[in-house]
């Protein structure tokens, strides 16, 4: 199994958080078992499978969907279980809030809450993209054929930024308790200008946006810090107390807080074992 994330170019860094690759073969041939539960995340993406088929449930639909050779990921409000190949090879790029709209021009708030197939919204480019990632064997190179991409696509797209595209990113940290009002008035604009500037770039009101954003860092502390109780990782992360916790937990994976750490563990562990 291989697992790496990957930190963008500096002309890049306005819009990309991190790129992930990651590669995994199943020892017996087959899929695995277990698959991955995938929560709503604060990153809006754009995917490559150059290895292996996938497929996802997703929650919100009630239904299984498969997965192009590349995706863009809106934002989203429901959990999908991640269905692997035997083998299986993603190439990951994670956008900072705002990040996808800014960089390849994405109309964010048309994609709430489903995936879309990227040549659908960019064109033939990414199909070149897609082909050179499936003639390589070399991560670092895979990643350098998306950086260079992705470079042509911020000289070519990318606007200047405006106050409000500094303060996005400040939701990875969560100023969930910080009102719209004051937000607004931070980048001089009204509150209605602010919700409706916000929702062009996320594709979600930037109260939900920060609901995921602190059960994104809840969910990543534990993982981070077993040893925390999950009173204390509420705490941590700004919820009120562990019914607080939970209620978004049910929300947006439809499990217990120790349930869904218990699935994903479960797919880590046979991911690692080789199936």
């Amino acid at each position: 199994m291989f697992f790496r994330l990957y930190s963008p170019a500096a002309a890049l860094r306005p819009f990309v958080q991190h790129y992930l690759v990651a590669h995994v073969r199943t020892a017996n041939g087959r899929p695995l078992p277990a698959p991955k539960p995938q929560p709503p995340s604060p990153y809006q993406s754009l995917y490559f499978y150059p290895r292996g088929e996938m497929s996802t449930f997703h929650y919100g639909q009630g239904r299984e969907i498969k997965s192009p050779r590349s995706i863009l990921v809106g934002p989203q409000v429901s959990r999908v279980d991640l269905n692997f190949a035997p083998e299986h090879l993603v190439v990951c790029v994670a956008c900072k809030p705002g990040g996808l709209h800014r960089l390849l021009g994405v109309p964010v708030k048309e994609l709430f809450d489903f995936s879309v197939d990227s040549r659908a919204v960019l064109g033939p480019a990414v199909d070149e993209v897609a082909d050179r990632l499936a003639e390589t064997t070399d991560y670092d190179q895979m990643v350098a054929v998306v950086e260079t991409y992705l470079l042509r696509a911020a000289r070519r797209l990318a606007g200047a930024p405006r106050p409000l595209d500094a303060l996005l990113p400040q939701l990875l940290s969560g100023w969930v308790a910080r009102p719209v009002e004051r937000l607004a008035h931070e980048v001089c604009l009204s509150p209605r200008q602010f919700e409706r500037n916000f929702f062009e770039r996320v594709g979600m009101g930037p109260k939900l946006y920060a609901r995921i954003a602190r059960f994104d860092q809840a969910f990543r502390l534990k993982e981070q810090q077993p040893a925390l109780d999950w009173l204390a990782v509420a705490v941590h992360t700004g919820y009120y107390d562990y019914r607080h916790l939970v209620r978004d937990f049910k929300a947006f994976a439809g499990v217990t807080p120790p349930q869904l750490l218990a699935a994903d563990a479960a797919h880590t562990r046979l991911a690692r074992a080789g199936g």
